[in-house]
């Protein structure tokens, strides 16, 4: 699908400026309708694809998203989408219009790094700087970075839909062997230079709590650029998806190509805001009354948004920040509040 030889990633999707603050259900509306679109309008992609997502901060405070499924040749490209046509050294932009596909940008860009896949499939990742193209109405008279932000492999003829509904189970005794697993695999393979700490996150972490059976595990890394240089490539596979997610990186592994998922893996530098999140594992295995409100929280948001993972996460936020901030500031808990 793509030459070893000449690096090349072809993508048709769709681009929007979002502003840094701004609505959360902007991103979702963006996302989620080109979810619906890609698989569905967008050709030439073969049986097997990725989406790939890039962003880049402009002016200060905007991000331009650009979100894409993976094509072997440009052409038809439905309305309303553009295409990327990303080479060594240039990067087209091809848009539909009077009823042709026509190049209405050519840029020159540099690759901070360019990838091929561990597992000889041709497919590369990487980051880019560009100028932005002229008819975007965006000034930018530096050259801007293009980060990576999705790298997901998608089976258009498989038969079974991705299942990513929100369920819950029982906690299960076995989640702390299945996270030092993980842990391990994720040192021997990524390197102790690139994963410096590894915690068990998230409810699996937590004796007693339900959850759903994804074990969470979080990494600190040295810094993002060295992360996606080599995390993003390294976990370049059918199996695992990358995603940039709440400003850190998360790669979530499946079963197989689009099947269950088993393990979240958030990765991020000391200091990150993500690592809070440490203060609220610790405080609801030794506070059981919190530990049995989040539970309760957990099974009624589980129920209102089994279709919709995003909000389910979303709505947990409040109940987190608040024990989070509590635990940070020392709060007694024996005390009455």
């Amino acid at each position: 699908m793509i030459s070893m030889v000449e690096p090349r990633i072809q993508l048709v999707g769709g681009r929007q400026f979002i502003a840094s603050d701004g609505d959360y259900e902007d991103a979702l509306r963006f996302y989620g309708n080109l979810f619906d679109r890609l698989t569905k309008e967008v050709k030439y992609t073969g049986n097997l694809t990725r989406y790939i997502g890039y962003q880049s901060l402009v002016g200060g405070k905007d991000h331009l998203h650009f979100f894409g499924i993976e094509v072997d040749r440009i052409q038809d490209i439905p309305a309303g989408m553009v295409a990327w046509d990303l080479g060594d050294s240039a990067w087209t932009t091809w848009e539909p219009k009077g009823g042709q596909d026509v190049v209405t940008s050519q840029q020159s860009i540099s690759w901070q790094w360019l990838s091929p896949s561990p597992t000889g499939c041709g497919r590369f990742t990487g980051e880019f700087t560009a100028h932005l193209p002229a008819e975007l109405g965006k000034e930018t008279p530096e050259r801007g970075v293009f980060w990576i932000s999705a790298n997901a492999y998608v089976g258009l003829q498989e038969s079974d839909v991705s299942d990513d509904q929100v369920r819950l189970v029982d906690y299960d005794t076995s989640w702390p062997q299945q996270f030092a697993e993980i842990a391990t695999w994720l040192r021997d393979h990524l390197g102790s230079e690139l994963v410096l700490r590894v915690e068990h996150y998230g409810s699996t972490a937590i004796p007693g709590m339900p959850a759903k059976p994804i074990i969470d595990v979080l990494v600190e890394v040295p810094s993002f650029a060295e992360a996606k240089k080599r995390a993003v490539p390294r976990l370049n596979s059918e199996t695992w998806e990358y995603w940039w997610y709440s400003g850190h990186m998360v790669f979530i592994k499946r079963k197989k190509l689009m099947g269950q998922r088993t393990h979240h893996v958030h990765m991020a530098p000391q200091g990150h805001e993500i690592w809070k999140g440490l203060a609220f594992r610790d405080t609801l295995r030794s506070h059981p009354e919190e530990a049995s409100r989040y539970a309760a929280l957990k099974q009624e948001l589980a129920a209102g948004y089994r279709e919709d993972r995003e909000r389910y996460t979303q709505a947990k936020t409040e109940f987190v920040r608040q024990v989070t901030s509590r635990a940070q500031q020392g709060v007694d808990y024996n005390e009455e509040t």
